[in-house]
């Protein structure tokens, strides 16, 4: 899978950490449309909003130091994902 990047509308909490509100937009443009969009509808109050641009690439799952002797007792007690 190639890189490939996607805009969204996040609100910033009060220590400017994001949370998505919407999206995906293929640009900016598409991102400030909903922001204004959110603001007439009244869906912006005491609200402070950002674009945020996500980069999207595949993952491969490593350990990277995981705790293995956990994990293994956590699935022997039956904590098993589904």
């Amino acid at each position: 899978m190639e890189k490939k990047s996607q805009f969204g509308l996040v609100s910033l909490d009060q220590y400017g950490n994001p949370k998505l509100e919407d999206g995906s937009h293929s640009d900016r443009s598409g991102v400030e449309q909903a922001a204004y969009l959110h603001q007439r509808l009244g869906f912006a109050k005491s609200k402070r909003y950002a674009c945020a641009e996500i980069i999207i690439t595949e993952v491969e799952a490593k350990s990277h130091g995981s705790n293995e002797a956990a994990l293994n007792q956590l699935n022997n007690s039956g904590l098993r994902p589904q």
